[in-house]
């Protein structure tokens, strides 16, 4: 069926260089813009080897080509698919959905490729997790007891190309407990494009800073973020964002905050990338007495020179009044991390493992803008743990794996040896162990 189909590929392809008529219903030898996206696909799919590119891992160099060519290259690589890794294959359904009349003129087949069909990709993630922790305490005077809960988390991602230089990402997000209603939220709606030079991002979208320490948020923050650079990539930006802090972590406690953020991604070595991040909020008042609760700086690393390991850690501090509330003096924090290999999704039997460590003094992420996992109760009643943040007051060790158990399905276990930095004069338990087990399956 490839070499038939190759064979009449060729075919029309002669025919459409000696000027025959095909039958169409537009121009087909209409020339696509010098810089449409789809140069930059092609040239993706031959760097990896799914189509023949020239030596420099180009196609076609700096030739304009027509939209029936660029349809004869996106059929070779649809016929090449086999060869090609996950961001390859969605390279090429990007291009079947733009190339899709040009393709079914030449007699390619393009699967639920209809005429006026949405060219928004849609993908998610199912979730169900546990959560256990010991040696709950709330005040002084009420007993110690153990928590735990079970939630079922749909997360729905949309993908669509808008324009040539502009895509949209969009994620809606239900969650709830077992036996009950899930909460829903639109988490991430965004655009990515190019501008006089420069990368940007504008909407409601994910903020990542350093290696994770000051921020690793996955959405709910609406602004705009500005990029440039290759071997070192310099982001600056501006966005708001709404959490609860993490004392009390009621709705009727949550709080809004503008910030402004910068982050420099250096590229030292091959298996090397050094970062230096920024955080500040605006001084806007938390609960009517003190000043923006971050003015963060950070440093980190990333190596990956040793073969199947990753290690990562960072270092920050925090200079805001509202830190420095607690000691007179910054709030310090730092984490580092050694990962073996990971589980891949669409690799059934693949795993990872990890052992890490935080310490962070209270006042450094109040509002919680660092999500790293603890497992910890958040209800607001007297049974719940509110006397740590995932990096304020926090210290110790955790210990994690990952296995696909099947296509696109892993479990993970993390357990974390935690401890309370302050004590809060014996009001509360010290010991903050904890651990959660999870199955997430994507389609």
């Amino acid at each position: 069926m490839k070499r038939q189909t190759a064979m009449a590929l060729a075919a029309v392809f002669a025919m459409s260089v000696a000027g025959t008529a095909l039958a169409a219903p537009a121009n087909p030898f209409v020339d696509v813009p010098a810089k449409h996206w789809a140069y930059d696909s092609i040239n993706k799919l031959a760097q990896a080897g799914v189509i023949s590119g020239s030596g420099d891992g180009t196609y076609q160099g700096d030739k304009t080509l027509t939209r029936y060519e660029v349809a004869t290259i996106v059929a070779k690589a649809m016929a090449n698919s086999d060869k090609a890794d996950a961001a390859s294959q969605k390279e090429i359904e990007a291009l079947k959905a733009e190339f899709g009349a040009e393709l079914n003129t030449l007699g390619v087949r393009v699967d639920n490729l209809e005429k006026n069909t949405s060219k928004v990709k849609f993908t998610g993630e199912i979730r169900e997790r546990y959560d256990y922790q010991d040696n709950i305490k709330f005040f002084s005077w009420s007993k110690d007891q153990s928590e735990n809960t079970s939630k079922t988390r749909l997360r729905l991602n949309m993908e669509s190309q808008i324009a040539d230089d502009i895509a949209f990402h969009g994620r809606y997000e239900a969650e709830g407990e077992w036996g009950t209603s899930a909460t829903s939220k639109l988490t991430q709606a965004y655009i990515t494009g190019k501008a006089i030079g420069l990368d940007y991002s504008f909407g409601r979208q994910p903020v990542w800073l350093g290696q994770g320490l000051i921020a690793d948020i996955e959405g709910n923050c609406d602004g705009l973020l500005v990029s440039g650079g290759k071997d070192v990539k310099v982001t600056v930006g501006a966005f708001k964002t709404t959490q609860a802090l993490y004392m009390i972590p009621a709705d009727w406690y949550k709080q809004s905050g503008n910030f402004y953020a910068a982050n420099v991604d250096a590229k030292v070595m091959d298996n090397l990338h050094v970062s230096l991040s920024y955080l500040k909020m605006h001084d806007d008042t938390l609960f009517g007495y003190y000043g923006g609760a971050y003015k963060t700086t950070s440093v980190g690393l990333n190596y990956t020179g040793i073969k199947n390991f990753t290690i990562s850690g960072e270092y920050g501090q925090n200079d805001s009044d509202f830190a420095k509330m607690y000691d007179g003096d910054k709030a310090k924090a730092w984490m580092a991390k050694l990962q073996y290999a990971g589980a891949k999704k669409d690799k059934v039997g693949s795993f990872g493992a990890w052992v890490g460590y935080r310490n962070a003094d209270q006042g450094f992420d109040v509002l919680e803008l660092t999500t790293l996992d603890s497992a910890r109760q958040t209800n607001i009643d007297y049974g719940s743990d509110i006397t740590f943040g995932n990096l304020d007051n926090v210290k110790g060790a955790e210990f994690g794996i990952e296995y696909t158990v099947f296509r696109n399905g892993i479990f993970t276990f993390q357990y974390n040896d935690l401890e309370l930095k302050d004590d809060f004069y014996g009001y509360y338990n010290k010991d903050k162990k904890n651990f959660f087990a999870q199955l997430e399956y994507s389609f």
